[in-house]
């Protein structure tokens, strides 16, 4: 019983949560500082990684150096809907197929500033959020999520990216009555909030260009080396057209804490892959893409362990996510 427990905990939290946190773009974080501000409590700051950025080909025809350039009041909003499934075994039991429901998210970015040196500043804000389920969703999913996800309307923050597309710096607040599933979502959050503009080579490139950016990133707390590659397929009067590539593996086997996960219960990830395709299509005068397509296959296998028991159960998760971004 208790083993069943801990997988129906695990399946909740996944198919509350999954991994669409950090897909909410196709993109690669860049260096930043990530500020966050909690109401009434000190404010914390986390410094990324620089990734690597290659050139894998500068493409032919007419080549351009790319650069991000808009204007200060530039808006933009963005709509994006997110389609999950997912299915779980813990040793030889199969969790039933969940069919969960669509996420429905409304982002809106204003460029507040523009420095000489071509750093860009904006606010962005969560300005609608809702889930919509089917006669195939379950309805305990729908109540689960339903209530966590609305505390997030209203959500905002404030971000500083390079003219290259970089993040450079993001700040934000947890307001304080929000309950910890919320708490960890919104940490979570600064990981996508930095992937919604792409990174863009140093070179002038031209139609095929190739470029490839090697990234850390975190989704719900599992620590990944990602590899994100970039096709220019054409660019336009500032806009481009990139078919993308994403690869996911863990850093190493770690212990995952997840909120909602049983109190006796020890979760360790042993292996994780993930596999993305998709395309996207950026406005240069914009800080959001105006559309983006991905879809995402992820396997990743778990040891569950009872700390009373020390019992050990194997556990083996498949999510599928596809991502829909359409924008002004």
């Amino acid at each position: 019983m208790k083993k069943i427990f801990l997988a129906s905990s695990i399946f909740l939290v996944f198919a509350g949560w999954g991994l669409e946190q950090n897909l909410r773009s196709v993109n690669a974080q860049t260096a930043s500082s990530v500020v966050i501000q909690t109401q009434k409590q000190a404010t914390k700051t986390q410094a990324a990684k620089v990734p690597q950025l290659k050139v894998i080909s500068t493409g032919t025809g007419n080549k351009e150096e790319l650069r991000f350039t808009p204007k200060v009041g530039t808006k933009q909003t963005i709509n994006v809907t997110l389609n999950k499934d997912t299915l779980m075994s813990i040793g030889d039991f199969k969790m039933p197929r969940a069919k969960l429901p669509a996420y429905l998210i409304t982002l809106d970015s204003t460029v507040t500033k523009v420095d000489s040196n071509g750093d860009i500043s904006y606010d962005i804000a969560y300005s609608n959020v809702k889930i919509k389920g089917d006669a195939q969703t379950r309805p305990e999913l729908i109540r689960v999520i339903s209530k966590q996800i609305g505390q997030l309307e209203n959500f905002s923050a404030s971000a500083v990216i390079d003219n290259q597309g970089r993040t450079k710096k993001l700040n934000y607040a947890i307001p304080k009555t929000v309950d910890v599933n919320i708490k960890f979502l919104v940490e979570q959050l600064a990981n996508s909030l930095q992937q919604l503009s792409s990174p863009l080579p140093e070179e002038a490139v031209g139609t095929g260009a190739k470029w490839q950016v090697l990234s850390d990133t975190s989704i719900n707390g599992i620590n990944l080396n990602q590899t994100t590659t970039y096709e220019l397929v054409n660019i336009k009067d500032g806009v481009a057209s990139l078919n993308v590539n994403l690869q996911q593996q863990e850093k190493s086997t770690q212990v995952i804490d997840y909120p909602g996960l049983p109190l006796d219960g020890i979760l360790t990830l042993q292996t994780f892959r993930g596999k993305a395709q998709g395309k996207a299509t950026i406005d240069l005068d914009k800080v959001m893409p105006i559309s983006s397509q991905l879809s995402l296959l992820a396997d990743s296998k778990y040891i569950g362990k009872n700390i009373n028991t020390l019992e050990e159960t194997p556990l083996i998760s498949t999510l599928k996510v596809d991502l829909n971004i359409q924008g002004k």
